[in-house]
């Protein structure tokens, strides 16, 4: 058994529960204390990769906790193999960049933001790392409260609204998941995973078809696939910038990580394929990506746009992975990782650019890459890695999941990657060309924009929130020209997904 995976969930949730605290005998200490949880959290991800560096090599990467001692199938189990510490790392480090981002931005309220986003660390790490059922729904319930809070976090009319429309879609598709959850106790006795897994195919097909239904849905809603699209681009559009960071770069990706776990690992792609499920679960993520694509065309809101524009990149994902190929989850995993720092960094660009415009419609973004344009170069540099331009992340990411499908003859997946490139060219065009006009203020207008930032410019850290922006594209840049990087993680997971008789032996045999 190796601790470390336990606290991987217990230190970002001591965090939270210890700001409080820390406000109370000095606020200035936050920050540092703050700082000193997420580097605390790297430090555990490093000194797992290193500990266990040969046995990455060699392919037979495993570690699992035992909580209380209780051994499976009656206990709650935490295990990590390749496919949840690749996720682990990529949000962890997604994770870091946006809690250094958030310093000072926040400014009122700011311990509260902290304890919030905390929670939603732990809650990111306890999906990835449980190995129960009823433990993943404990933790999306635990997301789903923690970013609603953070959705609604200014507190005025509009936030609120999409706050609790977020809250209708994700509480619901939570009770869903808790259904499916008491159908399966109730069926097989057990909510180990290993050990539904190994019990899943004894079921009447009815119920398994019942109970993958209950999941699926639940997973739709929660990763925003139509038909259930819709509470997505209004919550992106409400929130801070590093809440909705955290809302595209990260909750999408770990659900994206449930949706493989409970359907390749738990029910088995075997048995979604005997139910005929897995054409049409294709068809509706071709479909929602064509959809998020074309809104994202239309939209004249930048926020609101990246929304749409996330809904078009998930449903390309879901349906690579579903083509269940090495390529299309060479592609699919790729295409997450790219995503979740193509997406954040946007996010935290926007952060940054937004500060200049009255509002987040199209017609205000005009100039606002004459106010800094390192940063408004940094975010174009973003922009065209989500189009897929060569030597750029997003390029090679693309590329992969194009070639799956094409492998696959899938030719409607071959045309919604072509689709969504061409038609992203045109909606980032609009807006780079609009930051780039010149504009002229009248003296109403310098009078309104003083007025309307005196806080922001005490509080805002400049310095801080560019590294963060400089720091996304280089990623993306880097590991652009360098994609080769992510073979061997790529292959563990990949390895992961597919040899699920290894998981099920080492989750219940240790």
């Amino acid at each position: 058994m190796d601790i470390k995976i336990l606290f991987l969930i217990l230190v970002p949730l001591g965090t939270a529960f210890l700001i409080p605290l820390i406000d109370l005998i000095n606020a200035k200490l936050r920050r540092f204390f703050v700082l000193l949880g997420i580097i605390l959290e790297s430090y555990l991800i490093i000194t797992i990769i290193t500990n266990n560096f040969q046995r990455l090599k060699d392919g037979d990467f495993f570690l699992q906790y035992y909580l209380g001692g209780w051994h499976p199938p009656l206990g709650i189990t935490l295990a990590m193999d390749g496919l949840s510490l690749l996720f682990v790392v990529i949000t962890a480090l997604s994770l870091l960049l946006i809690v250094i981002y958030s310093i000072g931005y926040i400014g009122h309220h700011e311990g509260k933001y902290y304890v919030l986003y905390f929670l939603i660390a732990a809650a990111s790490m306890g999906s990835l790392l449980t190995a129960d059922l009823f433990n993943i729904y404990v933790f999306i319930e635990m997301l789903t409260i923690t970013s609603g809070a953070l959705i609604g976090f200014k507190r005025n009319k509009e936030a609120s609204a999409a706050a609790i429309k977020y809250l209708i879609y994700n509480v619901l598709a939570g009770l869903l998941f808790f259904l499916g959850v008491l159908i399966v106790y109730f069926n097989l006795g057990t909510l180990n995973m290993a050990a539904v897994s190994q019990g899943f195919a004894s079921l009447e097909s009815g119920i398994q078809l019942f109970i993958s239904a209950i999941f699926l849905t639940s997973i739709l809603i929660k990763m925003g696939i139509f038909p259930f699209l819709f509470w997505l681009p209004k919550s992106y559009d409400s929130a801070p910038s590093p809440v909705t960071a955290v809302l595209s770069g990260i909750l999408s990706k770990v659900y994206l990580y449930i949706f493989i776990r409970v359907f390749w690992t738990v029910i088995g792609f075997d048995t979604i394929m005997a139910l005929n499920l897995n054409i049409l679960l294709l068809d509706i993520a071709l479909f929602s990506s064509f959809l998020g694509h074309v809104f994202a065309l239309q939209s004249n809101n930048i926020k609101r746009l990246l929304g749409y524009s996330s809904i078009g990149h998930i449903g390309m994902i879901t349906a690579v992975i579903l083509l269940n190929t090495e390529a299309g989850f060479y592609g699919g995993i790729l295409h997450i990782i790219s995503h979740m720092f193509m997406k954040a960094g946007l996010f935290v660009a926007c952060g940054y650019l937004l500060q200049y415009t009255r509002s987040h419609a199209y017609r205000d973004f005009k100039g606002v890459g004459l106010r800094n344009k390192s940063v408004f170069i940094a975010f174009i540099a973003l922009l065209l890695s989500m189009i897929g331009m060569p030597p750029l992340l997003g390029f090679a990411s693309k590329w992969y999941v194009l070639m799956a499908f094409l492998e696959a003859r899938s030719y409607f997946g071959a045309f919604i990657v072509i689709f969504g490139s061409l038609t992203a060219v045109i909606y980032y065009l609009r807006y780079i060309a609009k930051g780039f006009e010149e504009i002229k203020l009248t003296e109403d207008d310098l009078k309104e924009e003083v007025f309307s930032r005196p806080l922001l410019s005490v509080l805002y850290r400049e310095k801080i929130v560019s590294f963060i922006t400089y720091a996304y594209t280089a990623i993306i840049i880097g590991f652009g020209l360098g994609f080769r990087f992510f073979d061997l993680p790529l292959k563990m997971a990949i390895d992961s997904i597919i040899n699920v008789e290894r998981y099920i032996e080492l989750v219940l045999g240790g």
